[in-house]
């Protein structure tokens, strides 16, 4: 285990935040299972205030105003993906977020399908 504090300095003159400081330990929400590809939308406006919120998830806030999936969440905020997982559960766990699966898989995206057009369209 290293010495090294939970906030240390960027040579930018930055904070950096520890990942296990933004998620208390946890590496997963309590009564909630987000999917790596779920889609995240806010409930409330982004200046709505928001018990024990964080910059991290206000960042989250604001970014779902519009659907957004939580993969660019992590991307945009620089956050693991991990971390960026149980922040937007602790947020859809109170309403903050909702959660939406990702389309299924139908006929517009079924590989089958288009494998099979394409082999039609070789054979032309």
């Amino acid at each position: 285990m290293t010495d090294q504090p939970p906030i240390a300095e960027r040579p930018s003159g930055r904070a950096v935040v520890r990942p296990y400081v933004l998620t208390r330990g946890r590496t997963r929400t309590d009564g909630i299972e987000v999917p790596l590809d779920a889609v995240a939308i806010a409930c409330v406006p982004a200046d709505a205030p928001i018990p024990d919120a964080t910059p991290e998830t206000l960042g989250i806030v604001e970014l779902s105003q519009e659907p957004v999936p939580l993969v660019e969440i992590a991307g945009r905020l620089g956050l693991a993906l991990g971390v960026a997982r149980v922040l937007v559960g602790d947020l859809a766990t109170s309403g903050v977020v909702a959660l939406r699966e990702p389309r299924p898989v139908d006929a517009h995206t079924d590989t089958q399908l288009l494998e099979r057009l394409l082999d039609g369209i070789r054979a032309l």
